[in-house]
This record gives structure tokens, C-alpha cells and sequence, in this order.
């Protein structure tokens, strides 16, 4: 009898973005549906903490023992999320490429070299020719590419890839709905009573092109006035707390309204206070996500191609975009999506329970690749 397949996960893990790690955790529960004999390790910035929080062998991401575990591994997975981008930095595209390029390379007694898989990711923008190149050379390569929007996959094609490239779905979606008594939990951890009334989760996050204080005040200005006018109680979730936190403290002081800041929480506490809460308006993709799983109308504001390639999935448009924003369009829009709150959450549902059968073939696509006598 062979020995389960061990399949190594390449990704932001372990380095404190919620979205991230709820990423990993709905990949985890997609391999337990499909694949529960399969052997998962992690390359994580904290081994320990993804450990704790997601119950799987986590080892450090560095390149000395990445090369080491793809040595020892069946299948290497790369995903998900937007990993193969140069915007915020030209280095994370360089390290994951490497990764993969490790398994090109790893030329194992008797197994030959572990195949790779790209699931459930965003690709680009990639601005640098260099790191196009690398990365055209590198995905030529691997077993599966899976992107989680159309405009990924059109970003694959313009690389010069003549390869299939399927639109998935992001792997968040994999995440089971929290039950009532992890939203009670995550309600009483922000210090939300019973009666506190109709609640908003708001998710911003600075934008590298300009001021955190004067996007802040806007944001916070225009989302505050429209939850004002409704009757909503804002609470700021800070997804990635080292980027968000602050941002989110400055936003909060330009409301009307008195502002609640969440405190730290883990990916699942976030997806279920989100489904105790009444409308989510949102910059952080997986804020946008959690809502959509939990059927909690949302409100969309675009700072990445990311976001509108989910909104469109979803069947809604963005209402604003960050570099053209206008604060009034953000306020209609949070006050159109209240008016027309249950219409949008029956709306919600559907789809997102779409995107899960979609966000699975993922997992699927990924077990495709392994030799068939370790599958």
C-alpha cells in the first residue's frame, strides 16, 4: 500500500492577512472533501501560528528549506491569491516563481521531479519585461494554471502562453458558513451587544498612491455620513492588522458616527462577525468574500483589478473606483444597497454557492496532476 501523497503549499501564509490565511484554510477544506489522505505542509512566515490556527505541518518559507521539503514532496501547490504580481514589490513575484522553479528542478531518486499547479490565483499586473519573462519561462512549465478571474487568465495569454488556462474561483469560498454560535463569539469579542442594531463591516486599507490621512478622512467621511443617515453602527475590521490598523483609526475619526475598531482576529472570527453583521463595504477582496458567503449585502470599492474581477463575478459593479473616487457615488451606493438589501442577499447566495463548486475545482485540478499511483 503506497503512502499518502505529500503535497507542499506555496503562498502569503503565516505572514498576518486574514485574507491569506482564509485562503489557506478553505484549500485545507477542499483537500480534506477531495483528498482527506493527503499529506499537507505548509511554507509559512510563523509555522507556528499557521499550524495553531489551520492544524497542518508548517515549515519556514525561506528558500534553504523550501528547496528541502520540494526534495521530499509528491505535489507542489502554488496558491492562491496574487502572488505573481510586481505592483507591491518586484520581489514576491521573484520568490514564487523560485518556488516553482525549485520543482523544475528537484530531480528525486525514482519519482522523477514533483509536478506544479498555479490555483486559485490572480496574475499581474507584471509591469517589469524581466519578470515577465521569467514568469512566461516558469508557467510554461507547470501542470495547471487556475486563476480565479477572467482577467487573469487574458494576463496569462499576453505573456505568450499558448496553454489552457482555466477561470476558477477564489479558494475562500471553500470555507463552511460559521455556525450561530462562532457569530455570537466574534459579535461579543468586538463588544457588540444584542440590541446594538443594524451593524456595518467596513474593510479599508491604504493605497500606496496617496496620503493615508486625506484618503482616510474621504473614506471615512462618505461611508460615515451614509451610515449615519441609515442607522448603522461601523465596525472597522483591519484584515492585514500591520498595513490597516492605522488606516482604519484614521478613517473612524473622520466619521459622524461613533466607530467601533475590531480587535485582532483570526480569518475565521472575521467570516463570523461578518455574517452577524448587516451590510459590509469593503476595499479588502476577502472582506467582499466573506460577505458574499455569509449572504451579507455588499458594498465594493476597487483599488485592484482583483476586486472588480469578484464583483463581476457576483454580478455587481464596484462604487468607486480609488483612483477616481468620488465620495458621494460611495455614499449613494451604500444607501442603494441598503434600500434593496434582501434582493441582494437571495442574490448573493446563489452565486456564492457557484463559486464554491468552482472554487473546489481547484483542489481538483491540483489532484489531477499527481501520477495516477499517488493520487
Amino acid at each position: 500500500m503506497s503512502s499518502p501523497p505529500r503535497v507542499l503549499v506555496s503562498g502569503y501564509y503565516g505572514c498576518g492577512n486574514a485574507g491569506d490565511e482564509a485562503m489557506l484554510a478553505g484549500l485545507i477544506e477542499g483537500f480534506r472533501q477531495l483528498a482527506p489522505q493527503a499529506e499537507l505542509v505548509v511554507l509559512s512566515g510563523n509555522p507556528a501560528g499557521t499550524t495553531a490556527e489551520h492544524g497542518v505541518m508548517a515549515v519556514p518559507r525561506g528558500l534553504r528549506s523550501t528547496w528541502r521539503q520540494v526534495r521530499m514532496s509528491d505535489l507542489l501547490v502554488s496558491g492562491g491569491g496574487g502572488l505573481l504580481q510586481d505592483v507591491t514589490s518586484w520581489r514576491s513575484p521573484l520568490y514564487y516563481l523560485a518556488v516553482m522553479q525549485f520543482a523544475r528542478w528537484a530531480r528525486r531518486p525514482a519519482a522523477g521531479t514533483p509536478p506544479v499547479v498555479c490555483i486559485g490565483q490572480s496574475v499581474g499586473p507584471l509591469r517589469r519585461p524581466l519578470i515577465r519573462r521569467l514568469a512566461r519561462a516558469v508557467l510554461s512549465g507547470v501542470q495547471v494554471i487556475a486563476v480565479r478571474d477572467g482577467r487573469s487568465r487574458e494576463r496569462v495569454r499576453e505573456l505568450g502562453l499558448a496553454r489552457e488556462v482555466e477561470v476558477t474561483a477564489d479558494l475562500a469560498f471553500l470555507l463552511p458558513a460559521p455556525k450561530e454560535d462562532e457569530i455570537a463569539a466574534a459579535r461579543r469579542l468586538v463588544g457588540l451587544p444584542e440590541e446594538a442594531g443594524p451593524v456595518a463591516a467596513i474593510a479599508l486599507r491604504p493605497s500606496p498612491a496617496e496620503g493615508p490621512r486625506d484618503l482616510a478622512s474621504r473614506l471615512g467621511a462618505a461611508i460615515g455620513g451614509a451610515c449615519d443617515e441609515l442607522g448603522l453602527k461601523p465596525v472597522l475590521l483591519a484584515m492585514q492588522r500591520s498595513q490597516d490598523l492605522g488606516f482604519a483609526r484614521l478613517a473612524a475619526a473622520a466619521m459622524p458616527v461613533e466607530a467601533v475598531i475590531a480587535p485582532p482576529m483570526s480569518a475565521r472570527q472575521l467570516l463570523a462577525l461578518t455574517a452577524g453583521c448587516d451590510l459590509v463595504i469593503g476595499m479588502r477582496l476577502h472582506a467582499l468574500i466573506f460577505g458574499a458567503l455569509a449572504g451579507v449585502p455588499l458594498v465594493g470599492i476597487s483599488y485592484d483589478p482583483k476586486v472588480d474581477g469578484l464583483m463581476e463575478q457576483l454580478g455587481l459593479r464596484a462604487a468607486t473606483l480609488l483612483e477616481r473616487f468620488d465620495g458621494s457615488a460611495l455614499s449613494r451606493s451604500i444607501i442603494e444597497t441598503w434600500q434593496r438589501r434582501g434582493e441582494m442577499a437571495r442574490s448573493l447566495a446563489g452565486r456564492a454557492e457557484r463559486l464554491r463548486a468552482m472554487a473546489l475545482r481547484n483542489v481538483a485540478l491540483a489532484l489531477s496532476a499527481l501520477p495516477r499511483q499517488r493520487q
